[in-house]
């Protein structure tokens, strides 16, 4: 018991420093209480082997690796706790995982301020005095007896059962990390088929409307991190798209729609293939674009963003499955990031090509953190004091000014593309959407959107805007009640029905722009009724 006591009270030190932080800085929540319960017996856990093995070196090196992967797993949770005031969870590791080093820099830049880093000055500190003092004093010994030993083994497959039984395993990140690299790396190789198999296996594919003769060029601008909530067109109080406001009477600007998750790696592995709420097992089955690809369309696949996270990216593999790909965006980690306009220079030169019946889909950056990167100099309008945010503090009003600015930029991208396309003259339409959306101290003290557990309407509620040729508009008939309830988990149905495609798994009655169109439940974060939430 001697031997437990001191072990654990080495365990105790980082526990009870975790636990101040959280306290001082967050109210008590019971997910503090359970983080707290669940590192108490994870110490115990951990505390175990050096009851039960017999050799001294080993025990030494035992205890040594375990402490510090307690440390480590405690500073990032309580850091994390106190940048999103909320717990870790396996979607966070997912954004990890499927995160690049540019990506990574940009994170820590904007996220890591003073207090976090005198948080983990002070907890690095803290374990290199247990170690060393635990190093240096050759009087302390593991040894115990045989009973104790029992004793030990029984303890430690008791805490797992509990932690297993009781669901509090989902609070220890050790757990998470390796349950969640492993469930990552399942779903990235079954992500391999839209690139080894580009048609897919869709029946009774066909199309309709258009004389086979006649010129398509379809363009699915897909955005990052952009809340409709701060777009002029969406009665922002501020002008932040002139651009489109000019135009807005050739654009079906849909004021309802939401997206089913807050990150972009389930959003759009829903938005882009079969899988939905109901079933998200099933974007596996299908991406649109090897419908697109199946119903002989020509299909390009331009980005702005790394292809690479630690494995290749799950959305990037989706865009592997095109006829042609681009990934724009090579430069080293420690250059500026390109602007979103490279895009439109890549589509200029892809409308100049041959082919009869074009998709594009051109991935943005938008206006993803850090938002300040993602506009040159000119576009820099907005720098006085936003009056509508309830939070006074400079980095606040800095934070929107540059979100605004990156909107604003947002807004001339958009238009570019679309006045590129109207020049053709020919069957065309550009359909723009996000991602997700994002909170900009709208209605937390907060910027950025998490992983599904800070739970905003700006996070959720994201822009969708629809541009049509006078040849389209001819040709076909759009619903477009820009009222209707929508989730981007039916996007599949909705670009399938744009392209004229029809197919024994394209449904109708999730198309937005179709008459037969049937709103239902849409539930974000898995679990929450977005409707009734936000009531």
């Amino acid at each position: 018991m001697k031997i437990f006591v001191k072990i654990f009270f080495r365990y105790l030190i980082i526990i009870i420093l975790a636990f101040l932080f959280d306290c001082y800085f967050n109210e008590i929540s019971y997910g503090i209480i359970y983080n707290l319960i669940e590192n108490l017996l994870f110490a115990t856990l951990l505390i175990c082997p050096n009851l039960i093995i017999s050799n001294k070196r080993l025990n030494k090196l035992v205890f040594i690796v375990s402490y510090i992967i307690f440390s480590v797993s405690i500073c990032f949770e309580t850091i994390y706790y106190y940048l999103f005031k909320t717990n870790f969870s396996s979607s966070a590791i997912f954004v990890a995982l499927d995160s690049n080093l540019g990506e990574s820099k940009e994170f820590i830049n904007v996220y890591v301020k003073e207090v976090v880093i005198v948080f983990g000055v002070v907890m690095f500190i803290l374990v290199l005095i247990v170690l060393f003092n635990f190093i240096k004093n050759k009087s302390f010994v593991f040894k115990t007896s045989k009973p104790s030993k029992i004793k030990a083994s029984i303890l430690f497959v008791s805490i797992l059962i509990f932690l297993k039984f009781s669901l509090l395993v989902v609070y220890n990140l050790p757990y998470l990390i390796v349950k969640s690299s492993m469930e990552y790396y399942v779903e990235s190789e079954k992500m391999e088929k839209y690139s080894s198999k580009k048609r897919g296996n869709f029946n009774n594919v066909k199309t309709t409307s258009f004389d086979e003769d006649e010129q398509q060029v379809y363009v699915i601008l897909i955005g990052e991190s952009t809340s409709s909530k701060h777009m002029g067109i969406y009665d922002y109080y501020r002008n932040t798209t002139p651009l489109l406001c000019e135009i807005k009477d050739d654009l079906i600007v849909y004021n309802n729609v939401v997206s089913p998750n807050s990150y972009t790696v389930a959003s759009l592995s829903k938005a882009l293939t079969l899988g939905n709420y109901e079933n998200p097992n099933a974007k596996f089955d299908g991406s649109i674009i090897q419908l697109l690809n199946q119903a002989e369309y020509q299909t390009y696949w331009v980005s702005n963003q790394k292809p690479m996270g630690l494995h290749d990216s799950q959305i990037s593999k989706i865009g592997l499955g095109a006829d042609k790909t681009y990934f724009l965006n090579i430069k080293h980690p420690d250059e500026s990031t390109n602007y979103d306009e490279i895009l439109v220079e890549k589509l200029e030169d892809i409308l100049l090509e041959k082919a009869k019946k074009k998709v594009i889909f051109l991935h943005m950056l938008g206006t993803h953190m850090d938002y300040q990167k993602r506009y040159p100099d000119n576009f820099k309008t907005f720098v006085d004091t936003p009056i509508f945010s309830k939070f006074k503090s400079e980095d606040a009003h800095n934070t929107i000014n540059a979100y605004d600015n990156a909107v604003k930029y947002l807004d001339y991208i958009i238009r570019e593309v679309i006045d590129s396309v109207k020049k053709l003259n020919v069957n065309s339409f550009v359909l723009y959407f996000s991602d997700h959306g994002e909170e900009v101290y709208d209605s937390l003290e907060f910027m950025g959107h998490s992983t599904d557990q800070v739970i905003t309407e700006n996070i959720y509620k994201v822009p969708m805007l629809l541009w049509v040729s006078e040849k389209y508009k001819k040709n076909n008939i759009l619903n477009s009640d820009i009222e209707l309830k929508y989730m981007t988990d039916d996007l599949f149905h909705s670009i399938a029905d744009l392209t004229n495609i029809e197919s024994a798994e394209v449904d109708s009655t999730r198309s937005l722009f179709n008459n037969h169109f049937k709103e239902r439940k849409r539930f974000i974060a898995d679990t929450i009724d977005f409707d009734d939430f936000f009531k």
